[in-house]
């Protein structure tokens, strides 16, 4: 029996994964799982009055510790009122605060309480069985490249101008 080499993908089927209707498959396939991995964290953040914004201002907070709303903003994409309202609904909440920079007045530092951070991990431990289940069942290369695969997707982009 002769062994022969695998041969690289002809021309006609190297790109396959880039036509619409894979693309679509793909984006289809995010929107599931962002639903899936957030189902429980939004009961909960619903139960507390809060919404997804405030959930992605304490990850980033907890990920970050003394991050600056100018850096949130640019990583959320969202209005500095959106973020000023979060923000302070937060800080009301005692799950935040917001404190001046010994170096630099200008800057606001970011910091979860413990109340904070203790529904910040809660949330996070729900997303974590989901992907950590998701990851196991894919294996280390999957999950390798999916992260590959995302790595271009969080550099923002700038929008068209309408």
């Amino acid at each position: 029996m002769t062994s022969r080499l695998m041969e690289a993908p002809s021309s006609a089927t190297a790109h396959l994964y880039l036509r619409e209707d894979r693309i679509r498959q793909s984006y289809e396939a995010m929107m599931l799982a962002w639903r899936t991995l957030n189902a429980d964290c939004e009961t909960l953040l619903r139960e507390k009055g809060l919404g997804p914004a405030h959930h992605r201002i304490l990850f980033l907070t907890a990920a970050h510790p003394g991050i600056t709303p100018g850096a949130l903003l640019n990583s959320l994409g969202i209005t500095k009122q959106s973020l000023g309202r979060a923000l302070g609904d937060l800080r009301e909440r005692r799950l935040l605060v917001q404190e001046e920079d010994r170096h630099d007045r200008r800057k606001r530092p970011l910091r979860l309480t413990e109340a904070g951070e203790a529904l910040e991990r809660e949330l996070f431990l729900m997303i974590r069985e989901v992907m950590t289940r998701a990851y196991r069942e894919a294996g280390m290369t999957a999950v390798e490249g999916f992260r590959r695969v995302l790595a271009p997707l969080q550099v923002p982009t700038e929008s068209p101008a309408r």
